[in-house]
């Protein structure tokens, strides 16, 4: 008998869990040592998190939540994630809602983009593949995001853009801008211009906006599931420690709204940051935001980094990754393996039949078994789009013909967890484009990915595997893995901040240094066929002090950050602000004694598990601000993180099982001896203990859709023959009272509060309560009015000193060497 699904229930489903892992954890510990030395030994991801009592509890709370919710409705489980969540007094939320204009144009973008998908790319047939250009613009709410940071940080950085504003206003002249002209794609660089001698970008009203960070944050929960509320602990972390502010869309979710429908919303919420309309806040730099992800949302972003690149829109910092979803054909050698050290399940996501899923069968793929026969699958595997589209690369990026000429990524995530294949591939594949090129068959799928192979030079990553941590750490956000995966992320972000800052200021001063800031027009960025030409696009769109007309040196569709501005921001030193942000405080919440772990807390070599040598520790995850990216003669420094912190050499790459040459033609494919064995086998499981439901709404589904194929589909505008929406979307179905029940549980929030989801967000949330900065928000105003004026008396104190002579040096003038090549192939 299933239970109704709320905060009563999942607090009784959870609840013996917790008891008996505290109690197995105490019996356990010297079983638990052994394992995790053998399974190093034996070449596997160690262990060690799981020796930290509240890791273990929280990994398997999840597990426990995960496998509750499966005997309930995938709506049930989108409202209970959706539940309100109350915010603390110490955090800032401010929700918005996305303009039209915004989404309108992310329409076009994406319109434009996914036509050069497929057999048929070349004649701007791709939409076909995707079941028309129309159905995934329909929505059943707004599109809403939400500012989220710090309250502290807030009323900072309020205080001191007026304070600029009007000294702005008092020495600086009103600035020249004219309006761009030709090209619809002018308008999502922001317009901004500088006069003669300043040393910063600025916007059109002459405010400062190299200061702003920004981290566009796109959450995870495997296209289906999940919130803003869900993630917010997380997103507000994140913030605090680079000293910056966050957004974050409430994208639309599947499998009611499918492929592209989340890439869309992703994308319009870029637009709405550096191109925002007049009523809303100051358009942003381009430079000064940085994406960020977890598992599904991080693959989103992948994605989303390659249709800026094939776009020609402006290129972000930088990139942070968390268990990037990057493979949903689950082709790689670890989906399918041994899921204890995960939460999620090796035989898929699979849930009671309800209105919402499973679809109906069809859009189909063929699969080869292993004796060689064809079996034809029809029953929908993932939520986030048709069988058919499991292979398409914005879908599984394993499968884009080149990750090359992306903005830097730090890509981290567990060694324990699933995903850690296809974690690995995709880091190395960014990293050495035509090393990963994507299979025969993938390419025979979609030819026009040959042509992207060698175009573009390898990115910058950083890779970090953390050792016996699950899927997504952060996730647990009180244990000690976390804590060093969140330092991770906040040292990269830092970092790609001052870098970007390094390189436009760098830019500005070669514009500068011809006696007059020169703008040229803008050239179309996008040629017929959707590629972009090799022309610079000009950083403003203001006319110069002195009327000249020449091509600008900044081209904001490129990487800004190159080695020159790279080794200048490792050269800089945190200020403040930074350092209080960094949280080096941030407590153990739940400690354990070093005995317990293979490990002592020793800083030399003589302690590596079993003797193995080929890790030698390099260091301790911290945040100074540094990032050896541009400094180690590759395009990739890939490294392993122990439970403590410790940071270990990677083993080479012919003894990573993913990177494996032999997997070249299989990787990307769904095959018939991996992981859908077990989904098949559950799927089954499942399709006979609830074979009731399943036929009552597979009949009820199937009278619907032929209604909607005679009569017009959800807005009745959406013509049959242009448009063939997915099975399991919102958008094919007719009936009016079916559809609202299908989509009431993402479109119309609930507003009841979850005490479980909050519960769970205040334990995570403890490290940021310890840096609020007074415990009521009256308090935190009078501590930040007078951490400001120390500031000030500070900065006063400096400015009469002597100048430090290396100044100069520190901002990063000289000419900008070009990225390594990767064996001097890559094209320009």
């Amino acid at each position: 008998m299933t239970h109704g699904f709320g905060t009563p229930s999942v607090a009784i489903a959870t609840t013996p869990t917790v008891i008996s892992t505290f109690f197995s954890h105490l019996l356990a510990r010297s079983k638990r040592k052994s394992q995790s030395k053998k399974s190093l030994k034996d070449g596997g991801p160690g262990g060690g998190p799981e020796d930290q009592l509240s890791y273990e509890e929280g990994l398997k709370v999840i597990r426990k939540f995960l496998e509750f919710s499966s005997h309930h409705g995938v709506e049930e489980v989108q409202s209970f994630t959706a539940m309100w969540v109350p915010t603390p007094h110490w955090v800032r939320r401010e929700t918005v809602t996305i303009p039209e204009t915004n989404i309108r144009a992310a329409e076009d973008i994406l319109a434009k983009h996914l036509s050069t998908y497929g057999p048929e790319g070349e004649q701007g047939d791709g939409l076909k593949l995707i079941g028309g250009a129309n159905w995934w613009k329909v929505r059943g709410r707004t599109l809403e995001g939400e500012w989220i940071e710090m309250q502290k940080d807030y009323l900072k950085r309020t205080t001191t853009a007026a304070q600029k504003a009007s000294t702005s206003q008092q020495a600086t002249e009103p600035p020249l801008t004219q309006t761009p002209s030709g090209t619809d794609y002018w308008r999502y660089l922001p317009k901004r211009s500088a006069t003669t001698g300043s040393d910063s970008v600025k916007d059109n009203s002459g405010a400062d906006v190299l200061d702003d960070r920004v981290i566009l944050y796109i959450h995870g929960g495997a296209f289906f599931f999940s919130s803003l509320e869900t993630h917010r602990y997380q997103i507000q972390r994140h913030a605090r420690k680079a000293g910056a502010r966050a957004f974050s869309p409430a994208y639309r979710l599947s499998p009611q709204y499918p492929f592209p429908c989340a890439l869309l919303d992703a994308l319009a919420s870029y637009l709405y940051l550096i191109d925002p309309p007049p009523e809303a806040h100051t358009p942003i730099l381009p430079t000064n935001i940085i994406f960020m992800g977890d598992s599904a949302g991080a693959g989103m972003v992948i994605s989303l980094l390659v249709l800026i690149r094939e776009m020609g829109l402006p290129m972000p910092a930088g990139a942070s990754l968390v268990s990037p979803w990057v493979d949903l054909t689950h082709s790689m050698p670890s989906i399918g393996g041994d899921d204890s050290g995960d939460f999620i399940p090796n035989t898929g996501f699979h849930y009671k039949p309800s209105c919402a899923w499973p679809p109906l069968t069809g859009d189909g793929v063929t699969v080869t078994m292993p004796d060689g026969t064809e079996q034809h699958f029809d029953e929908q595997i993932q939520m986030y789009c048709s069988n058919n589209l499991l292979t398409h690369p914005l879908v599984s990026p394993v499968n884009m013909g080149s990750l090359g000429g992306l903005c830097p990524l730090l890509i981290v995530g567990g060694g324990g967890e699933l995903l850690r294949d296809e974690i690995m591939y995709i880091a190395h594949k960014a990293a050495s484009p035509t090393t990963y090129p994507p299979s025969s068959t993938t390419l025979s799928q979609y030819p026009d990915q040959a042509r992207l192979v060698n175009k573009y030079k390898p990115t910058k990553v950083h890779l970090q595997i953390y050792e016996g941590c699950c899927h997504v750490v952060p996730t647990l956000s009180w244990t000690r893995s976390s804590k060093y995966m969140y330092r991770a992320c906040a040292n990269f972000n830092i970092w790609a901040f001052t870098a970007a800052q390094k390189a436009v200021e760098r830019k500005l001063h070669h514009e500068r240094s011809h006696q007059s800031l020169k703008h040229g027009s803008r050239q179309n960025s996008i040629n017929n066929n959707g590629s972009t030409p090799n022309t610079s696009v000009p950083a403003s769109g203001s006319t110069s002090v002195t009327g000249s007309r020449a091509t600008s040196t900044i081209d904001l569709t490129q990487p800004i950050i190159g080695s020159t501005a790279a080794s200048a921001a490792n050269r800089e030193e945190l200020d403040l602000g930074d350092l209080e942000s960094e949280a080096s405080s941030d407590s153990d919440e739940s400690t354990s004694t070093f005995a317990n772990n293979d490990e002592t807390p020793d800083q030399d070599n003589n302690n590596i598990p079993n003797g193995d040598k080929k890790g030698i520790i390099k260091g301790i995850v911290t945040v100074s601000g540094t990032e050896p990216l541009f400094s180690q003669g590759s395009n990739i420094v890939s490294e392993r993180v122990s439970t403590h912190g410790k940071i270990r050499e990677f083993e080479p790459i012919n003894e990573i099982p993913s990177l494996n040459p032999n997997l070249k033609e299989y990787i990307g494919q769904i095959h018939g001896s991996g992981a859908i064995q077990k989904w098949l086998l559950k799927r089954k499981e499942f399709d006979s203990k609830y074979s009731s439901s399943l036929n009552k709404w597979r009949e009820l589904k199937l009278k619907d859709r032929q209604k909607a194929k005679k009569h017009g589909y959800l807005t009745r505008n959406l013509n049959p023959l242009e448009d063939n929406p997915p099975l399991c979307s919102l958008a094919g179905i007719y009936d009016l009272d079916l559809a609202r029940q299908i989509g009431k549980s993402v479109d119309e929030p609930t507003g009841k509060q979850s005490g479980v989801v909050g519960m769970w967000m205040k334990m995570g949330a403890k490290a940021d309560k310890e840096h609020a900065g007074g415990d009521n928000l009256g308090e935190i105003k009078e501590n930040v009015e007078q951490e400001i004026k120390q500031e000030q008396v500070r900065r006063a104190s400096l400015s009469a000193g002597t100048t430090n002579p290396v100044n100069t040096q520190k901002q990063g003038i000289s000419n900008e060497p070009e990225t390594i090549p990767e064996n001097d192939v890559i094209g320009r």
